[in-house]
C-alpha cells in the first residue's frame, strides 16, 4: 500500500529531525527534538486567531491552559484539545499552530490542555491534570474571560491525546460531570498492554518507542491494564458522548480506533469512523506538506462543529 501524496516526504523530514531512536536519548533532549519539528515542518498560525495562557485550579491541581479565540465565532461551544506525544514529549508550543487552526476552522473557542508529563508525572497524573482543566473552565467560564456554553464542550486529541480524550469522556460520566457533547479522535492508543514487550514497527511509530512510552506512563506494569489507561480492556462504554474517530491505514494503532468504534456502536453511541488511506500514525503535522493530510484536518474540524452543535455525527458535511 502506497503513501498518500506528500506523506513519504513528511516521514523523511520527521526522521531527519527526530531520529527513530530518539527515545533512547535523555528525556529533555527528546523533548527538544520533538519541539524542533515546528521548525522542520513550519505552519503559520492563522492571523485571525488570538491566544493567551491561563492557569486553572481544580481538585488541588493547578494546570496551564492556552486559550485560542477566533476573530469570528460560529457558536458558544468550546473545544478542549489534548496533544499527543506518548505522555512524554510535546508541549503547548509543539501543537500551537494546530490548535490555532482548529479554532480558526471551527469558529469556536479552543483550549489546549497542558499537563505534567511522564516519567516525572506517570498515570493517572496527565489525565487528572486534563480533567482538572476541563472541570475548572466549565464550572466558571467567566473566570477565564469566556462567554461559552458549559454544556457544549467537545474533547479532542491525537494519539496519546486521543487516549486522554476518551478517558476524559469516561471520567466525566463516572464522576457525574462536567457534561461533554462529543469526542473527536485521531489515531487513539487504547490498549497499552500489547506494547509492554515492544511490538510491530510502523512508519513514525516503532515497537521500541511504544514500549518506552508504556514504561514511562505505567512504571507499575499493572497500571497498563487499568480501564482509565487501556479503555479497550476493562472500560465501560455506555453513556459516552457521540464520537468522530479517525484511523490511518499505515498505523499500527488503527486496530485500537476500529475496536473502539465497535464498542461504541454496541452501546448505541452515535459514531462516525473514517479510515484515511495512505496515512501514517496521527499525521496532523503533515498538513503543510500533504494535501490529503490538510484535508483530513479540515474534515476533522467539520466533525468537531457537528459534535458541538449536537448534530448527527454520522452525517458530517464533506466527510
Amino acid at each position: 500500500m502506497s503513501y498518500a501524496p506528500g506523506i513519504k516526504e513528511f516521514v523523511d523530514t520527521v526522521n531527519a529531525t527526530l531520529p527513530p531512536d530518539y527515545y533512547t536519548y535523555p528525556v529533555e533532549r527528546q523533548r527538544e527534538l520533538y519541539d524542533s519539528l515546528t521548525t522542520a515542518l513550519p505552519i503559520d498560525v492563522p492571523d485571525t486567531v488570538t491566544w493567551r495562557d491561563a492557569t486553572a485550579e481544580h481538585g488541588g491541581r493547578a494546570v496551564r491552559l492556552r486559550i485560542y479565540q477566533p476573530a469570528t465565532t460560529s457558536g458558544d461551544a468550546v473545544v478542549f484539545y489534548v496533544r499527543g506525544g506518548g505522555f512524554v514529549i510535546g508541549s503547548l508550543h509543539s501543537h500551537h499552530s494546530l490548535v490555532a487552526e482548529i479554532a480558526d476552522r471551527t469558529g469556536l473557542v479552543t483550549i489546549a490542555l497542558d499537563f505534567g508529563m511522564a516519567p516525572e508525572n506517570p498515570a493517572p497524573g496527565p489525565v487528572e491534570d486534563c480533567y482538572a482543566g476541563v472541570s475548572a473552565v466549565l464550572a466558571d467560564p467567566a473566570a477565564f474571560g469566556l462567554a461559552i456554553d458549559p454544556t457544549a464542550a467537545v474533547v479532542a486529541g491525537e494519539s496519546s491525546g486521543a487516549n486522554m480524550a476518551v478517558v476524559l469522556s469516561m471520567l466525566t460520566r463516572d464522576r457525574g460531570g462536567p457534561a461533554l457533547r462529543g469526542q473527536a479522535l485521531i489515531s487513539p492508543v487504547l490498549d497499552f498492554t500489547r506494547w509492554r514487550q515492544g511490538g510491530e514497527d510502523a512508519p513514525l511509530l516503532s515497537g521500541g518507542e511504544m514500549e518506552y512510552f508504556v514504561a514511562c506512563y505505567c512504571p507499575d506494569a499493572r497500571q497498563a491494564a487499568d480501564q482509565y489507561v487501556s479503555p479497550l480492556l476493562e472500560g465501560k462504554f455506555h453513556g459516552l458522548p457521540p464520537a468522530y474517530v479517525v484511523g490511518c491505514e499505515k498505523d499500527s494503532l488503527r486496530v485500537d480506533a476500529e475496536r473502539y468504534v465497535e464498542l461504541l456502536e454496541q452501546n448505541n453511541t452515535p459514531v462516525r469512523y473514517v479510515l484515511e488511506p495512505g496515512m501514517v500514525h496521527a499525521p496532523v503535522r503533515a498538513r503543510g506538506v500533504s494535501e490529503p493530510a490538510a484535508d483530513m484536518v479540515r474534515r476533522f474540524c467539520a466533525a468537531v462543529v457537528t459534535l458541538a452543535d449536537g448534530g448527527d455525527i454520522t452525517e458530517v458535511p464533506g466527510v
